[in-house]
């Protein structure tokens, strides 16, 4: 018989699916169930304590803010190519996808700019205002990601209005004296959509002082194909598409590799991580014809951790990040080579400290911390996408919890010097916003901000969280001065230099229950955002491109989140996520725009018993369900409701997907594991709402993900 400790709790997340599962935490293994006789183990769970956006590291049962974890054997089973996808079945978290790329996060109808994606809890940019441009990370090379919804900015500054999404490295594993640890895991995957091929590896080497870990992972794939349906032309109906079958221009190729150096001395731990994402890929345009881009982002940090007198605990980081992007103008391939269109390059230079402490005054622990980030960018290309500046900011806060008998609260402050300066020296193409007078425009913002949350246990199994968050975020060089042709959203960009910070009030209340069999959680939340940016169509078109202009007005988003699993028997087990998300606009009452869809996705798992060699078999049946929905006025990629062929707006589907996978005993006794993953089984015709390829192409059709992983020493 397998057995628990009591106070051990975490998350179960499923291919398509992140529940909360009975004495778990949020980031463990695979549920335990019954074992052969014959093989009848003890098997101790290890706690797993969410460490993002949370005063101090902890159960997340008792954090005020929803957090997520993904970790070991889960992150395995979620793992694909792009960050979006890996996090799109964890509730409040959908997708921007071009197709099956890009894989860029949408935090409860927040995207790009809007929310935060950290590398080791250092924010980290990626020109993420444009739709199609994907965070620089590869999911393989992770060996944790945390999610937290919600305004976070009391932690992470300015950008998370929405939440933030931290992907960490494998943490440095140090043998025992005497002892040496070496290992390693290999990846290799086949999916038959792109003809795709995914080769993976990562290795580790330690002794009691010293830790080494590197990773590889190289992707390539072909052009992407969508359900044979008729096109327009062909059905003679403009709601078709124009492409279907084989898309032209829809291949990429990655190499991404990480690497690190750990050292533990008397101070504490230290540690020196390099890592690099290289990506070459085409996008297909409305007019037939291929774009071709290429980025590339190297990230170096050094990082400590050092345990204090009195339960004092520093944590220094120290971070530069140097991002690349080229593009070229439409009409021209990655096959062509590099035109000299859009040349964006920045580098920026982080620090961060962090003092963790136990008992301080009144409160039972929290985190004081300091942060300063310089970005400087240059814009070499003769179109100017985002022009050359700088941008600065200086952070001060403090996060603190205490706990009352069942009541746990939490809060703090923060306080925020930032400012934005565009610079036509840096520039090579004219801007007519820096042309006038010196050629810098600089905007200075000093903001606070804070959150106010608290956890009651009403029982051991029961909870009910409560959460009031401020958050801002101060615009950005793209959206204060662009100036220029977009190719990949086929659109005419303006910035506005007169945008004001947005500011918002998130407020979250939840229930979150662990039965013996029975477990989930139910979330509201409403998010006021003053201020709100976005791009509105003017009406107003050049060489037969919409133009596209920033703007703000305050807007409201609110939404539910529901989850639930029910063990029905050691074998089978269900499960279920709702999300539903409403953004409006003040001024106008219309919808925000790239919001997701109502979404549901439901599933079964059978979990057969070990038959020899056979370990851990187990099969997976999915449904997910996508609501209509109607595209926002002036919504990115509105025009194709109003063109001869396409749509912005999206009729519902529901999609059946199917998981079966083994490991195999191995003769060291390690689990070598092979899965099977058909998603769209059906082959069904769709068009997801924050598929960008949508005004013209369906959404991909069926793929078969073969993978098998074999892991090699400790």
């Amino acid at each position: 018989m397998i057995t628990k400790t009591r106070h051990h709790q975490r998350t179960i997340l499923l291919p398509t699916l992140m529940i909360t599962l009975p004495m778990t935490l949020l980031g463990g293994t695979a549920v335990a169930r019954e074992a052969p006789e014959e093989e009848a183990m003890t098997i101790e769970l290890d706690a797993i304590e969410v460490t993002a956006g949370v005063p101090v590291p902890g159960d997340p049962m008792l954090q005020a803010a929803k957090v997520s974890v993904l970790s070991g054997e889960e992150l395995r089973e979620r793992e694909r190519f792009t960050l979006g996808e890996t996090l799109d079945a964890l509730p409040g978290v959908a997708s921007i996808n071009a197709g099956n790329q890009v894989g860029k996060p949408v935090i409860r109808g927040l995207s790009g700019n809007q929310i935060q994606i950290l590398s080791n809890g250092i924010g980290v940019d990626y020109q993420q205002y444009g739709e199609r441009h994907p965070p620089n990370i590869d999911p393989f090379l992770a060996g944790r990601i945390e999610v937290v919804r919600g305004a976070s900015s009391l932690l992470y500054g300015s950008g998370a209005l929405g939440g933030a999404i931290d992907v960490q490295a494998p943490a440095f594993e140090f043998a025992a004296t005497g002892e040496t640890l070496v290992g390693a895991d290999t990846l290799f995957v086949y999916h038959s959509n792109k003809a795709q091929w995914d080769t993976g590896i990562k290795a580790r080497a330690s002794n009691d002082i010293l830790s080494l870990d590197a990773g590889l992972m190289r992707r390539s794939a072909g052009n992407m194909n969508t359900p044979n349906a008729k096109t327009a032309t062909e059905s003679g109906n403009p709601s078709d598409p124009k492409f279907t079958g084989e898309l032209p221009y829809t291949d990429f190729d990655q190499l991404n590799a990480q690497f690190g150096l750990g050292m533990l001395t008397d101070l504490g731990e230290f540690g020196l991580r390099y890592s690099q994402w290289n990506d070459e890929n085409n996008f297909l345009l409305p007019n037939g014809t291929g774009i071709g881009l290429w980025l590339r982002n190297d990230e170096l940090q050094l990082t400590g951790d050092m345990p204090l007198a009195d339960g004092w605990q520093l944590k220094p980081t120290l971070s530069w990040q140097n991002n690349l992007r080229r593009a070229n103008s439409a009409g021209t391939p990655r096959s062509a080579g590099y035109d000299g269109t859009i040349h964006l390059e920045f580098d920026r230079y982080s620090a961060r400290f962090e003092a963790i402490h136990e008992h301080l005054g009144p409160f039972d622990g929290g985190t004081l911390g300091i942060e300063y980030s310089s970005k400087t960018q240059y814009s070499r290309g003769t179109t100017v996408l985002a022009p050359g500046g700088e941008v600065r900011n200086l952070a001060l806060f403090a996060f603190e919890s205490k706990d009352i008998g069942a009541l746990t609260l939490q809060a703090g402050l923060r306080h925020d010097w930032h400012s934005v300066t565009g610079d036509a020296s840096k520039t090579s193409a004219p801007v007519a916003q820096l042309e006038a007078g010196s050629g810098r425009d600089n905007h200075d913002y000093a903001v606070f901000t804070g959150s106010l949350g608290a956890v009651y246990r009403l029982t051991e199994e029961l909870a009910l969280a409560a959460n009031l968050g401020r958050g801002f975020r101060a615009p950005t060089l793209f959206e204060l001065y662009a100036d220029g042709v977009h190719g990949g959203v086929a659109a005419i960009q303006e910035g506005n230099p007169d945008l004001e910070p947005e500011k918002s009030l998130n407020m979250d209340l939840g229930l979150r229950w662990q039965l013996p069999n029975l477990s989930g959680s139910a979330t509201v939340y409403r998010n006021d955002i003053s201020d709100y940016i976005y791009l509105q169509d003017t009406g107003r078109s050049e060489d037969d491109l919409p133009i596209f202009a920033f703007q703000q007005d305050d807007a409201l988003l609110t939404g539910l989140e529901l989850e639930a699993r029910w063990q029905a028997s050691d074998h089978l087990e269900f499960a279920g996520v709702l999300d539903l998300v409403r953004g409006t606009n003040d001024r106008t009452n219309q919808d925000l725009p790239l919001l997701p869809a109502d979404s549901l996705r439901l599933e079964a798992t059978y979990r057969f018993a070990d038959r020899g060699p056979l370990r851990e078999p187990y099969i997976r049946l999915g449904m997910r369900h996508s609501a209509a929905k109607d595209a926002a006025p002036g919504e990115p990629f509105a025009q194709f409701d109003h063109m001869d062929f396409g749509t912005a707006s999206t009729d519902a589907y529901t999609l059946i997907d199917l998981d079966l996978g083994f490991a195999l005993r191995g003769f060291d006794r390690q689990n070598a594991r092979i899965d099977l993953a058909i998603r769209n089984l059906f082959d069904t015709e769709y068009r997801d709402f924050l598929d960008t390829y949508k005004g013209y192409a369906l959404s991909p059709g069926r793929d078969i993900r073969l993978s098998l992983s074999v892991p090699f020493g400790g």
